[in-house]
């Protein structure tokens, strides 16, 4: 009867870690200083717009002196989250739609930021994960 509630508890706790750890994620976020605005990671293909309470989907980005141009997607493919970068600007009005072409002064970009695997919280969360269950291996077996 101890072996079995031994095993019990062994689960629920390997169970419990790996909930936890699933939840926490393994991505953090990122915000591109606003005197660095315009160096976005490189492999970024895909530009969020956010204007108050707009929303565009923007590619194929060009970098000028002063503006961010972009081709606005109507339909935009799901992208991982690692692909894709978030732009806020202010006011509503500083972004200028032409057909399918967004513009953006560099000086109404308020913020700009991406997700980026954080390789602490997942060695970490690994490393956890590995001592409990090493741990209670033998109560699966004794």
């Amino acid at each position: 009867m101890s072996q079995l509630m031994n095993l019990r508890i062994a689960e629920k706790t390997v169970v419990f870690l790996f909930a936890c750890l699933s939840l926490s994620g393994c991505t953090i976020l990122k915000t591109i200083p606003l005197n660095n605005t315009m160096n976005f990671p490189q492999n970024r293909y895909t530009l969020v717009i956010h204007a108050d309470d707009s929303l565009w989907t923007v590619q194929n980005i060009v970098v000028s002196e002063n503006d961010l141009t972009g081709q606005i997607i109507r339909d935009p493919v799901k992208n991982s989250r690692l692909k894709v970068s978030h732009v806020y600007a202010a006011p509503l009005s500083a972004v200028k739609v032409e057909g399918n072409k967004l513009t953006i002064p560099k000086g109404n970009i308020a913020k700009a930021d991406y997700y980026a695997i954080d390789w602490w919280m997942n060695f970490g969360g690994a490393v956890i994960l590995a001592v409990f269950v090493l741990t209670f291996i033998p109560a699966l077996f004794y």
